[in-house]
């Protein structure tokens, strides 16, 4: 499976989401890795600290969509039970 996004949209992906959320796995799922045009870029943060969730959230979003000028929607993993994280990890980690 391959990522619709650019090296350099994954490498800034990647740079704020550490920078915000520290240790952390990323994944990039839903309509990004598929071939159709569009979509937001759906983004899983696994972060191993689990303070300040919603302002980490927020920020990253804010910073990514101000850098990409696409939108992105996030999810921070909470409980892996949760329909919307098991459809998350079957995308790819990046």
């Amino acid at each position: 499976m391959k990522v619709r996004l650019s090296k350099e949209e994954i490498d800034t992906i990647k740079k704020f989401a550490k920078e915000i959320f520290g240790d952390c796995d990323i994944y990039i799922f839903g309509s990004r890795l598929y071939s159709k045009k569009g979509g937001d870029i759906d983004i899983f943060i696994i972060p191993k600290d689990k303070s300040n969730i919603f302002r980490k959230k927020i920020k990253l979003s804010a910073r990514l969509e101000n850098k990409l000028f696409k939108p992105v929607d996030i999810i921070v993993s909470k409980d892996k039970n949760r329909d919307i994280e098991r459809e998350a990890l079957k995308g790819i980690k990046i």
